[in-house]
């Protein structure tokens, strides 16, 4: 059994995912990962953070190897830092942009890159005490913890060293979610001379993503369109609890998502040479828009399944630089393997000042085909949407939206609910669709608990 879904282990904190847990990762992971290697514990700003850090330190440590303890620190930067340091690899301790009570474990290998299915698979069998136990030193060979805060600074001075033109006087407005990047973000934004107005940057431990950052735009939005003579912002930026998402905002309020963002750093990255076989990589989610876009520019659009894992092993399989998800993840690999929220905004910032053009112009490149996401809870995602009633159900919808349409029915990776998207330009026939299928798998979900 398998406890790693799409994004690592995530549950709710103390109850679906406690420290007993995070205390076999970490011995699973200094018995396994890099032996003779340090490594490293990350966490956003979670109430549970503490609890799951000092578990995992613990059984790390009680397998004889170091721990650098980076604090507070977004996700990207921890994937960064496991390699620039030369470490064995490292653990984040978030759930991303769930609320916050859940919690998560992304483990990294000494690349930066989140570990294989392979290693998920072992570490698995390690907790669930399917494999022998490691090793338990005594006396000075037990492991030692080091401070690693200050290892930040060179994260961040690697991302101010990214744009290349001047970004100085660009009047910019953050919500950094209460979360990761909370303190870094406005601090590298200031460092490079912009003017920056943040909100939600007072995490408390529990505040984190509630009502805002990237799922929450709202108040980014009402932010943005306050008007004073004219904008007051050149543009906003939105990211997620543990910073590897953003989505922007443009001068007059209008929302940039992760489709957007790829299709206009997609148009700048080819007009300078840089945009390897006129490729993008996207996902089965990506909006139809940003394939007709694209394809105008003689640029493609290969689609993988959701998840950013997948869209990096496609990339780094077929040499591609830039890809992404809708929600924000987005991943230029030339610049670092990992989505980054961060140096994202700083990208597409460095977009629009090379331009010369407000981003209300430049996200006119792409138009989106309306989607609707609807969630469906169920007690077993992966099971329901295999039933012969829900199978039936998705082919139909398929053949009425032929040529006009797209209809995409998922278990998701991180919370217990089956996605519903479609993709049509009629949004009468798009609501129809959603409402036929969320009936069936409400009906299939009912008939599946009444067969326990």
């Amino acid at each position: 059994m398998n406890l790693f879904g799409t994004d690592g282990i995530r549950g709710v904190a103390n109850t679906e995912l406690t420290c007993e847990t995070a205390y076999r990762l970490g011995r699973a992971m200094g018995t396994y990962l890099s032996p003779g290697m340090d490594l490293c514990v990350g966490k956003d700003t979670r109430i549970s953070g503490d609890m799951l850090e000092a578990a995992l330190v613990a059984g790390i440590t009680s397998t004889g190897r170091n721990v650098l303890r980076l604090g507070v620190i977004t996700t990207p930067g921890l994937s960064f830092l496991v390699k620039e340091l030369g470490l064995g690899g490292g653990v984040m301790i978030s759930a991303s942009h769930n609320p916050a009570e859940y919690n998560g474990l992304k483990v990294f290998g000494p690349d930066g890159k989140k570990v294989p299915d392979e290693t998920e698979e072992l570490f698995s069998a390690f907790i669930l005490g399917e494999t022998a136990d490691g090793p338990h030193p005594t006396g000075p060979s037990v492991g030692r913890v080091f401070p690693g805060e200050g290892m930040l600074i060179r994260y961040s001075r690697f991302l101010e060293s990214v744009p290349r033109e001047r970004l100085s006087g660009l009047r910019v407005a953050l919500d950094t979610a209460n979360g990761s990047t909370s303190s870094i973000a406005p601090l590298i934004w200031r460092n490079l001379g912009a003017s920056v107005t943040v909100i939600n940057d007072t995490p408390d431990g529990i505040n984190i993503n509630r009502g805002c950052g990237s799922t929450h735009l709202d108040a980014l939005v009402q932010l943005v369109r306050q008007k004073d003579g004219g904008p007051r912002f050149d543009v906003g930026f939105a990211y997620d609890g543990d910073g590897d998402r953003c989505l922007a905002v443009d001068e007059n309020g209008e929302v940039l998502d992760g489709d957007h963002i790829m299709a206009i750093l997609a148009m700048d990255m080819a007009e300078r040479g840089l945009l390897a076989g006129n490729t993008v990589v996207g996902t089965v989610m990506s909006n139809y828009g940003l394939e007709e876009c694209l394809r105008e520019k003689n640029i493609s659009l290969l689609r993988t399944p959701v998840g950013d894992r997948y869209v990096l092993e496609k990339m780094e399989e077929q040499g591609f630089k830039l890809g992404g998800e809708q929600s924000g993840h987005i991943i230029v690999r030339d610049v670092l393997w990992a989505g980054d929220g961060i140096l994202t905004s700083l990208l597409l910032a460095d977009a629009m000042v090379r331009a010369g053009k407000r981003l209300s112009e430049l996200r006119c490149v792409m138009t989106s085909i309306p989607q609707t996401l609807v969630n469906v809870r169920a007690v077993k995602p992966k099971d329901l949407v295999t039933r012969e009633a829900v199978r039936r159900a998705v082919s139909k919808v398929e053949a009425d939206l032929a040529g006009k349409g797209r209809v995409l029915v998922r278990p998701s990776g991180t919370e217990p609910v089956v996605r519903i998207m479609v993709e049509a330009r009629d949004s009468q026939t798009v609501k129809a669709c959603i409402d036929y299928l969320e009936e069936v798998l409400r009906q299939e979900d009912r008939a599946m608990q009444e067969d326990k």
